[in-house]
């Protein structure tokens, strides 16, 4: 999908790049950061005068979305960007890339991924940030941002 707004548009080229390069978390967190920032840029376009009300609704309607807002947020107690080893099922190997079938082989089944961390819980990064992405996407300027997740 192309998208028309310079703010969403970059958020999207990083998200994109993020994905090209799975382990990077440096990469994740530039893509976070901008889809925060085409977040603020509707927000602007909106016409409304409360931000964190705004925020506070686009984040009740995408659960991905409010992840990504806590994680830019960077609280000493929030939810922070881990790289860790992740067990690939036998079910799934047929899915994996050369590379990772290779590494999960000669590391008893397990690959690096990039993830949020929020407190025990694990989410894949790359998941949210589509996720986070697509409802973005949805929020057109004037309209109620809501919406649920994918």
């Amino acid at each position: 999908m192309s998208d028309t707004n310079p703010h969403l548009a970059r958020a999207a080229d990083a998200v994109a790049a993020a994905a090209a390069a799975p382990l990077s978390a440096k990469r994740a967190m530039l893509a976070a950061l901008l889809l925060d920032a085409a977040a603020d840029a509707k927000f602007a376009a909106s016409g409304e005068d409360d931000v964190l009300a705004y925020r506070a609704r686009l984040a009740a309607g995408s659960a991905a979305l409010g992840l990504v807002f806590e994680l830019c947020a960077l609280r000493p107690d929030g939810p922070r960007l881990v790289t860790e080893a992740v067990e690939v099922p036998l079910a799934d190997y047929p899915a994996l890339r050369t590379e990772n079938f290779m590494v999960s082989l000669y590391n008893d089944r397990t690959v690096m991924r990039v993830r949020i961390a929020v407190g025990d819980q694990r989410h894949d990064v790359h998941e949210v940030l589509e996720q986070a992405l697509e409802a973005l996407r949805r929020v057109g300027i004037g309209s109620p941002p809501g919406g649920g997740d994918p």
